[in-house]
């Protein structure tokens, strides 16, 4: 029997490890290879080997279908709690798995590795914090059929609402890092414009996002200088006078903005106004304002040629942005 997405567990640990397993468990094996390898920064995670005409010693099986990895996990919820003494401890019976990749995961909120692990010196011990979890996801979610390759997986919807909800549920967990000093940048050739006109930002429902403080508009090839701070979303309502009505998560200054944003795009006769929408809530006026735009100067690697400095989304730190850079490539590394 398949183990349920939202766990019942109550202990913290159990409860993230348990639905980040369900997610796993939920969604197809080149999936969740994928998933792994991203968030192992490995290449090579096979869950399950399918081969013809094995040779054995004396016999040829026809196939077999083999599980070649295995990997243990050791979640901790709170920073600065693995202990190298339960390392050790999961690493003799690791042993006894006798796979062909053999892995333990380290799976905390820390900002860098923990001292237990680097303390074990073992190539078989991997941590990983919490954004690695959310990166991997992301990294999945942002695929579709018309931008990649065929040798990778694209989540079917279904897919997709486990990857999002198990996304949801580590933030509301709160073991995603750095909200307060977090930029989420988006591509905004359309967005910005409509930015300008309703001081809202919309995009495609349930769209999955780390926690930030504030957002960033990119377009025209630089980061425009109004950077306003993030006070609410809704991850899907129809823009339509009955569809804003249906959400009980606003405030009533909200609600009437919304309201009120729906009726003048139903006026402009805006491609937006009947369609479902994330709506993200701004404020300007507790925003950042730079000095200036800040130019892109990203380059392929090996040419002079720019390439986009976001593609979709991404994020930068507002400490970085707070010292009006003139390009972006000193937010590369921020």
């Amino acid at each position: 029997m398949t183990n349920p997405l939202f766990s019942t567990y109550t202990q913290g640990e159990n409860r993230v490890t348990s639905t980040l397993i369900a997610v796993l468990e939920n969604v197809n094996n080149q999936l969740a290879e994928d998933f792994l390898e991203a968030l192992l920064d490995e290449s090579d995670i096979s869950l399950v080997t399918f081969e013809n005409q094995l040779v054995g010693d004396g016999s040829v099986p026809d196939a077999g279908v083999r599980s070649s990895t295995s990997l243990l996990f050791e979640t901790k919820t709170r920073r600065d709690e693995v202990r190298t003494d339960q390392l050790r401890g999961h690493l003799s019976y690791l042993c006894e798995e006798a796979a062909d990749t053999e892995r333990l995961v380290v799976l905390t909120p820390d900002h860098e590795l923990p001292r237990a692990v680097a303390a074990l010196d073992d190539d078989r011990v991997v941590w990983t914090s919490f954004d690695g979890v959310v990166d991997a996801a992301e990294s999945i979610l942002d695929r579709n059929r018309g931008n990649t390759e065929q040798s990778l997986a694209v989540p079917t919807e279904r897919e997709a609402f486990l990857l999002r909800e198990m996304v949801r549920f580590l933030y509301e967990e709160e073991l995603v890092s750095g909200k307060e000093d977090r930029v989420l940048v988006v591509g905004a050739r359309k967005a910005w414009p409509e930015y300008e006109e309703y001081g809202l930002y919309f995009c495609q429902p349930q769209r999955s996002f780390k926690p930030a403080r504030y957002l960033a508009f990119y377009t025209d090839g630089a980061i425009q200088p109004e950077i306003p701070k993030i006070v609410n979303s809704i991850e899907s309502v129809e823009l339509t006078p009955k569809g804003v009505a249906a959400v009980d998560s606003l405030s009533k200054r909200q609600r009437k903005t919304l309201r009120d944003i729906v009726d003048r795009l139903r006026d402009d006769g805006a491609d937006r106004y009947e369609s479902d929408q994330k709506v993200i809530f701004l404020d300007e006026d507790d925003g950042i304002t730079l000095e200036g735009s800040v130019r892109n100067d990203k380059t392929a690697k090996g040419s002079d040629r720019t390439v986009a400095f976001v593609q979709g989304h991404r994020y930068v730190s507002a400490s970085a942005l707070r010292a009006n850079p003139e390009t972006t490539s000193v937010l590369e590394d921020s």
